[in-house]
């Protein structure tokens, strides 16, 4: 099937799973026949303000998490060449978690807003995973990457799951953050994850060569003028970035940067220059997805979407685990 092809089959995928976004809820006056009606046609209706103020910015978000997500764990990914790298395994999501739970716990230390908080928290966290590992000095050990992500990310999710143990107003407010509960969510948490998107697929593009070339591994790479050391910085950086500020926006939402690069590959192969795009639709697609599925498992009740994601992707981990171990 000719590549342009696949691409309008993801974009259309995309495109049902965000129209399922914004049809599905508890309204019985919102349905697929009038959603494009309320959505550009302001008739004061309680269903237009239903769909515009409350399921357009919740979907909004859902998606630019997904791609964000999706673009972290490509980069992380390529920089490692581990199939089993994400901002997840690796502790960054975890990190950024923490930042944002020192924030509200710790005022005094807050630096700038929580977005900024989630940042810092995700770039340490990577440091300190990349930093066991080797991978900021000399050879990046696979092993102990995992190793270092799955200590890193229990570590700071240990400090998480203190804060429940606090003033009940705080300790319900992360507890509701921490599973990634978007059934609130507002434009103006979605605007700064726009930003962050937008530059994520312009940078990501931009490095999508290098990606290609460093999977021929670090000599190959420094022969061909690209410099394994800071790519490997560049591309952790980028992922933090975006996993921090997606964090920040949505809550810890799991296992996308692991699985829609896994099955972007399947479908587009191992050039990144396809790559980028295709894991951007799909991470976009996924999490809408999951927006979908978590109104309808207990329905009219909502299952918070970071519990979903977990769902889908916890098994997928298993699966590419015994999969890159047997192929090992």
């Amino acid at each position: 099937m000719p590549v342009a092809y696949r691409f309008a089959l993801l974009a259309a995928a995309v495109l049902i799973a965000a129209l399922l976004s914004l049809t599905i809820g508890q309204r019985s006056d919102v349905g697929l026949g009038n959603v494009l009606q309320l959505l550009f046609i302001d008739d004061g209706s309680l269903a237009r303000s239903a769909v515009v103020d409350l399921r357009l910015p919740r979907s909004l978000i859902a998606a630019l998490v997904g791609i964000n997500l999706g673009l972290a764990g490509l980069a992380l990914q390529a920089v490692t060449r581990n199939p089993l790298a994400s901002e997840s395994v690796l502790g960054i999501n975890q990190g950024a978690a923490l930042g944002v739970a020192l924030g509200l716990v710790f005022p005094g230390l807050l630096i700038g807003n929580l977005d900024t908080m989630a940042i810092v928290g995700a770039v340490v966290a990577g440091a300190v995973t990349f930093g066991i590992a080797g991978g900021l000095g000399g050879r990046l050990d696979s092993m102990r990457l995992i190793l270092a992500g799955v200590t890193v990310g229990a570590f700071s999710f240990a400090f998480v799951r203190f804060t429940f143990t606090l003033e009940d107003n705080l300790s319900r407010l992360v507890l509701s953050w921490t599973s990634a509960d978007i059934s609130a969510a507002r434009f103006d948490q979605a605007l700064p994850l726009v930003f962050w998107a937008a530059g994520g697929l312009l940078i990501s593009s931009f490095m999508a060569h290098s990606f290609n070339i460093l999977a021929l591994g670090d000599g190959a790479s420094q022969g061909l003028g690209v410099d394994p050391r800071r790519l490997r910085f560049i591309g952790a950086m980028l992922a933090a970035v975006l996993t921090g500020a997606s964090v920040a926006a949505a809550g810890p939402v799991m296992f996308v940067g692991l699985v829609i690069p896994h099955l972007c590959r399947l479908w587009f192969g191992s050039n990144h220059r396809l790559l980028v795009p295709a894991v951007a639709l799909g991470g976009a697609g996924l999490v809408l997805f999951a927006d979908v599925v978590s109104k309808l498992v207990r329905f009219p009740y909502e299952t918070p979407l970071g519990v979903i994601c977990a769902l889908i992707g916890a098994p997928y981990f298993l699966f590419a685990t015994l999969r890159a171990r047997h192929m090992a």
